[in-house]
């Protein structure tokens, strides 16, 4: 894979990981796995740091899916909304 080619993939995958969330029809195992095929070795440091950064956004993502979702406040009138 070339160096342009890395950019448009770390690009693209920037893109798409400020629109995805826990709950999209594309599951965040199949991101972790596109993110995992990018080449560690003969990257730039530039390319490393915004891998980095893709890295940390999916594990946020990753960890919130893995969250239990808050229960709703029981309304003053003791019924749920």
């Amino acid at each position: 894979m070339s160096y342009q080619d890395i950019d448009k993939e770390i690009a693209h995958l920037e893109h798409i990981f400020k629109l995805i969330s826990a709950n999209d029809r594309i599951p965040l195992s199949y991101w972790r796995n596109r993110l995992g095929t990018l080449p560690k070795t003969s990257l730039m440091p530039i390319q490393r740091a915004r891998l980095a950064r893709l890295d940390a956004a999916l594990r946020s993502l990753e960890q919130s899916a893995q969250t239990p979702a808050a229960m709703p406040r029981m309304r003053s009138t003791g019924t749920w909304p």
